[in-house]
């Protein structure tokens, strides 16, 4: 087993709408690349024994995509699927292949995207699996599948390119994410040092998570120089199971409680 490095993503603030584009949901889960006989992460930890669901026969392939698990408030539930991760063979998980790198043994990158997405149709609807899914995509309509993902609070969506070559190990712009930021109001209850770490509570005093990256200069001084409990704006995407803010960021700070 040879282990590859997947294409990463490029930001986009905002998503559009442009022809010669594809656009899908992002699953919020676990990069994972899976084939035949193993599966591992896009840091090349192997996973194969922690998910033999997984495990298909057939065509050799190796496919890439997203380990999810399914979530009651939320349709991805991060929680969950690290549950798992970490030894709970009782949490259930789905993956969803985006792409396929290799296929017949042989290396199929050069391709374009939408010879590969073909290629992996065929291959998924071959895999006899309950457990092994093809992600959806739609031509052009960026905007409408963008809003479509935050009314159903999921994380976001990804925009690939028409015609471009999969880059192993590279982060290109031909790969685009957009996240569905949810934007709350919350108070800033303790701030502690080494590293940074700022605890979150909801304006009724429920704790919400904690804020440990993204910190912009002025947020960071504005944090330094103010003694809690203050209000502040926060970003995240979306909200975990249980209730909790998911990867907050600050986007400002407001005023004293």
């Amino acid at each position: 087993m040879k282990i590859v490095k997947p294409m990463l993503l490029e930001y986009k603030e905002k998503a559009t709408s442009e022809e010669g584009w594809i656009y899908e949901p992002k699953r919020d889960g676990i990069r994972l690349l899976v084939g035949n006989n193993y599966s591992y992460t896009r840091h090349g930890t192997i996973t194969t024994n922690r998910f033999p669901e997984l495990l298909f026969s057939g065509t050799e392939a190796l496919l890439d995509g997203e380990l999810i698990a399914p979530g009651t408030v939320v349709p991805d539930d991060f929680e969950r699927v690290m549950s798992r991760f970490s030894g709970n063979k009782e949490q259930e998980v789905t993956f969803i292949a985006f792409d396929i790198i290799t296929y017949k043994n042989e290396t199929i990158t050069r391709l374009p995207l939408e010879e590969r997405k073909g290629i992996l149709t065929e291959v998924v609807s071959n895999i006899d699996s309950p457990f092994i899914e093809l992600m959806p995509y739609i031509y052009t309509e960026g905007e409408a599948v963008f809003n479509l993902m935050k009314e159903s609070k999921m994380e976001g969506i990804v925009a690939k390119r028409l015609g471009t070559p999969y880059l192993t190990g590279r982060r290109s712009d031909n790969w685009r994410k957009t996240i569905a930021w949810s934007y709350t109001e919350c108070t800033i209850s303790k701030v502690t040092f080494g590293p940074l770490t700022v605890q979150l509570k909801s304006l009724d005093g429920i704790y919400l998570g904690s804020v440990k990256i993204g910190f912009t200069k002025e947020i960071k001084e504005k944090i330094l120089s103010t003694t809690p409990p203050f209000h502040c704006k926060v970003k995240a995407r979306g909200w975990t199971n249980s209730g909790k803010l998911r990867l907050p960021q600050i986007v400002s700070i407001l005023d004293k409680v």
